[in-house]
């Protein structure tokens, strides 16, 4: 007989009202689509956070684990929900294995990749961010999709994507936030001009984050002049908010789902 399995639903999280929801309702999903599985939601976040944040209650992964083991959990995916590997994806796989070194005997572990993990994933999110826009937005409307940022290699990632967006449509324009916070934000000026320079006067802003939380709600589509609305709209560009994050769309929900049974099995 298996022993009793265990899901862990790693993300950072976000305090903003309402953006745990999304990930709640994903973790209601799982729960059915695997009956006898325990689903739990943690939280990582980086050492840049300094571990300020606490996000509606979540534990960090390590504390959860220790809980599912205490309960007689054997069998354990780690899905990642993050959106590519950046640095929080790999300073929690750091975190993971010190926890099997000291603590995680007679456990079996298996991790989940990010949105974000191949090439194919790239071309998998590009399409669904196209296929998932609205059907009110025009021809000469462009779309504007805000990114976290990483470095190396997640960078990369964000910059493949870049490129099969505009591969697929040419008003689409991807890009991420400054690496440090109140910094000038070099992507949305050149997202205005290129704008500008084609005579486009309304955009869609589309977050491209797990949930919609702080970064989508305030530094994407916020009434602040700094941000990527306020830029866009002091140049005279229409802007028409998303405010939905990617956890909420089923055909990116998916892939997130795909990388989860390809950890499923490896238990086996």
């Amino acid at each position: 007989m298996p022993a009793p399995l265990a899901v862990v639903l790693a993300a950072h999280g976000s305090r903003h009202p309402g953006a745990m929801n999304a990930l709640d309702a994903f973790k209601e999903t799982l729960l059915r689509e695997l009956p006898g599985a325990a689903v739990e939601i943690a939280r990582t976040v980086g050492r840049k956070h300094g571990g300020r944040h606490d996000f509606g209650g979540a534990r960090r992964v390590a504390d959860v684990l220790a809980g599912l083991a205490a309960s007689g959990a054997a069998r354990i995916v780690v899905q990642s929900l993050h959106v590519v590997p950046g640095e929080e994806y790999h300073e929690m796989l750091a975190g993971l294995g010190r926890f099997l070194e000291t603590d995680g005997a007679g456990l079996t572990v298996s991790v989940g990749a990010p949105l974000l993990a191949s090439l194919a994933d790239v071309d998998r999110v590009a399409g669904a961010l196209l296929a998932g826009l609205p059907a009110a937005r025009r021809a000469d409307e462009a779309v504007v999709v805000m990114g976290h940022g990483a470095p190396p290699p997640g960078a990369g990632f964000y910059a493949s994507l870049a490129a099969a967006l505009a591969r697929r449509d040419a008003r689409m324009h991807f890009g991420t936030m400054p690496r440090e916070k109140g910094a000038p934000c070099p992507d949305i000026a050149r997202i205005r001009d290129a704008l500008l320079a084609s005579g486009t006067r309304s955009a869609w802003l589309s977050p491209f984050f797990t949930v919609a939380g702080a970064h989508a709600c305030c530094d994407l589509a916020g009434d602040a002049p700094g941000s990527w609305r306020g830029v866009l709209e002091a140049s005279g560009i229409r802007c028409r908010p998303l405010l939905a994050g990617l956890i909420e769309q089923p055909p990116l929900a998916a892939i997130w789902r795909d990388h989860l049974d390809t950890a499923l099995s490896r238990l086996s």
